[in-house]
């Protein structure tokens, strides 16, 4: 049986954390991309985790009230 809790883990890693990828030229975690393009690729980062802490805080939310 999957759990509500597991279900949103997963939902959240999908749709705003799922798109991981591989340290390339432009990843802002090599010295070598530029200063641009990494605050860019940070920034995009930060708002899938902001949406993600949201989704989840909502969520949560969701499952106290349901108790």
């Amino acid at each position: 049986m999957i759990s509500d809790a597991d279900t949103l883990a997963e939902d959240v890693h999908v749709s705003h954390l799922g798109r991981k990828r591989a340290p390339v030229w432009g990843n802002p975690l090599l010295s070598t991309t530029p200063v641009s393009m990494a605050i860019r690729d940070l920034a995009e980062r930060t708002e899938a985790l902001e949406d993600a802490v949201r989704a989840m805080s909502l969520e949560l939310q969701r499952l106290k009230d349901d108790a």
